[in-house]
């Protein structure tokens, strides 16, 4: 669990090991702010949250590296030391390769008279093990973002003995053996319960398996500057409330239908109808002034049944129909044959109004990536990893591997903006920047969620936003009201069409917090 209740209001950055040594060297020697007073900083955010989380603690074993994660290790067990908290020091390695920052800081343990123990060879790590199981915590500072290999000889060791002492263990910045900048953890890989992550959190701790290792990850403010950040043009992002609430506004009195876009919806054949009501819902919930569905005279008699404050149309002329309108969604429903593809191949490229590209129609694109929007015309393309690994030629492991390079790369390659959806859910545009959605859960995984979102992203096209930031808002509203909805309910058993329904509430919430 990602804690970001500092940056609710901001932008919140996703970095790799590379960007956050760059934005260091740019608070120092752009900003002028000593490195030492950042390692400050840190250790200070690392001791408030032990507090705050371990109130009960009296001892805690510190074990630092020989760099400046090291560094903050030391500079923790000084303030804990302060604060009442017996504080003993393991320096994992050969401490005189310690250097700079984190050499000043050991020289105050040891003028403070901390216990110091070096691990070194075998009976010194028995000696620390010995030592260290009576604390009640332990602080893990053995390795920081600079960590680019697996972890070998004693401090793998090391990291393995803190693993099996089976107590709670606060990583600083990540788990020693962590890698920053990808999901897959070194082996060993420290276990966390807690970890302090300073500046912006890290890609790995968002993804699992590595996102596992962290525990509850808290992001600390340090001082660094947000200009420092800025300045990375970092592409990678956490969606916020903030990213969504200027589409949530409430409105106007001196508005009507017509102010808040007609969508189209181009859904559903015979035994399928439902795919097409819930696009419906899903439009209607978000706020479309008006809902048209095309589809088979058949289809659209269940389509009145099931959603009645939209309209329906079953004539030949499907172009006329949709360019009156402001926004299409087409797919959800639709037939999967030859016959259908040729269909939806003739109306993506030649619909030039705002776009959501769903379900059975991204089918029609199998292979045909350079297809979907040779125009670049505003649209979204919402695939599962399946369906864009038939898109791009490749496979759903590959996609599954991959998943934000992937989705980057697909938004290249189609002009769109690519939700790639799943746990985290990601929403790439053409120009390289990703969006990682926070909401949602489990109990989602079920049959016509998808065409709910649809819906929305449709709805929020029709009023004129923007198609990166449309979908942005529709997939975390879509986390949102699927939350809110296990809350009641429990994670089993949820229906797509309950979800559409709690979308009004999921909106009036997310004004009021």
């Amino acid at each position: 669990m990602l804690s970001v209740s500092l940056w609710l209001n901001a932008f919140v950055h996703i970095l790799t090991a590379a960007q956050m040594k760059a934005i260091d060297r740019r608070a120092t020697e752009r900003f002028g702010i000593p490195s030492i007073v950042l390692m400050e900083n840190a250790a200070l955010a690392v001791v408030d949250a032990i507090a705050g989380h371990y109130p009960d603690c009296d001892r805690a074993a510190v074990f630092c590296g020989l760099g400046a994660n090291g560094g903050d290790g030391f500079a923790i067990a000084r303030h804990l030391e302060q604060r009442g908290v017996v504080a003993s020091v393991f320096i994992v390695g050969d401490r005189t390769k310690i250097r700079g920052d984190a050499a000043a800081n050991l020289a105050i343990c040891e003028r403070l008279a901390l216990p110091l123990y070096e691990i070194v060879d075998d009976d010194s790590l028995n000696e620390a093990l010995v030592h260290a199981a009576d604390a009640d915590l332990i602080v893990d500072a053995i390795f920081g973002t600079g960590l680019d290999r697996a972890p070998e000889g004693r401090f793998a060791d090391t990291i393995r003995t803190i693993n099996d002492l089976g107590l709670p263990v606060v990583a600083v910045d990540l788990p020693s053996g962590a890698n920053a900048s990808t999901a897959e953890p070194f082996e060993p890989c420290v276990r966390a319960a807690l970890t302090i992550t300073f500046a912006a959190p890290k890609i790995c701790h968002f993804f699992e398996p590595a996102a596992a290792l962290c525990g509850e990850v808290i992001v600390a403010d340090i001082s660094i500057p947000h200009a420092a950040i800025e300045d990375e043009n970092v592409t990678l992002a956490l969606t916020t409330p903030a990213d969504v609430r200027p589409y949530i506004e409430p409105r106007l009195a001196a508005t009507h239908k017509g102010t808040y876009g007609h969508v189209a919806i181009v859904a559903g054949s015979p035994g399928r109808s439902g795919a097409a009501v819930l696009a419906a819902r899903g439009a209607i919930r978000s706020g479309a002034g008006l809902v048209s569905v095309a589809t088979d005279s058949e289809t659209a008699k269940l389509v009145h049944a099931g959603s009645i404050e939209s309209m329906t149309f079953s004539g030949d002329d499907v172009l006329e129909f949709i360019n009156s309108k402001d926004a299409i969604l087409i797919g959800p429903g639709l037939a999967d044959d030859e016959d259908s593809y040729a269909r939806v191949r003739q109306l993506v490229a030649e619909i030039e109004l705002p776009m959501v590209i769903d379900a059975s129609a991204l089918n029609a694109f199998a292979v045909r990536a350079d297809d979907l929007n040779p125009e670049r015309r505003p649209r979204v393309i919402t695939p599962h990893p399946g369906e864009l690994a038939r898109i791009v030629g490749s496979t759903a492991k590959e996609i599954n591997a991959h998943r934000i390079d992937a989705a980057r790369d697909a938004a290249r390659a189609t002009g769109c903006v690519v939700v790639l959806k799943g746990f985290q859910t990601l929403i790439a545009e053409p120009d390289g920047h990703v969006n990682v959605n926070p909401t949602g859960n489990p109990g989602m995984a079920t049959g016509g969620m998808g065409d709910v979102l649809g819906g929305m992203i449709a709805a929020l096209l029709a009023r004129g936003i923007d198609p990166f930031a449309a979908a942005i808002a529709a997939v975390y509203l879509h986390g949102f009201a699927g939350d809110m909805l296990k809350d009641e309910m429990g994670d089993i058993g949820l229906a797509a069409l309950d979800l559409a329904e709690r979308i009004p509430f999921a909106i009036k919430r997310m004004r009021e917090s």
